[in-house]
């Protein structure tokens, strides 16, 4: 990309005495001073990156359980759970969002 900036003959002048002082052009030391204030490229995020991911396969572990009677209400909890988000849309005569558990 190319841009054109407007400097005054004072900006203009020193410029060029702080590009000679560094030994480089005053283009180049343009070029520097921006991509010093520009905030570093984030990585792309991914499945194994992505912080709210890690967090959420963090709980995950942390809840995981093998025990019967707690697998069995969290069944439990889930079904009700359905059947209360389909009450309303069935009673609004809207499509059910979980069509199995009626």
């Amino acid at each position: 990309m190319t841009l054109t900036i407007d400097l005054s003959p004072a900006e203009e002048e020193q410029l060029a005495s702080l590009a000679h002082e560094r030994g480089i052009a005053p283009e180049q030391l343009v070029k520097s001073l921006v991509t010093e204030v520009l905030p570093a490229t984030r990585p792309e995020r991914t499945p194994e990156n992505d912080p709210t991911l890690a967090l959420l396969r963090k709980w995950a572990e942390e809840d995981a359980t093998d025990d019967p009677e707690e697998l069995r209400q969290a069944e439990q909890d889930l079904l009700e759970f359905k059947r209360n988000m389909n009450r309303w849309r069935k009673e609004a005569g809207a499509r059910l969002l979980f069509p199995e558990v009626e």
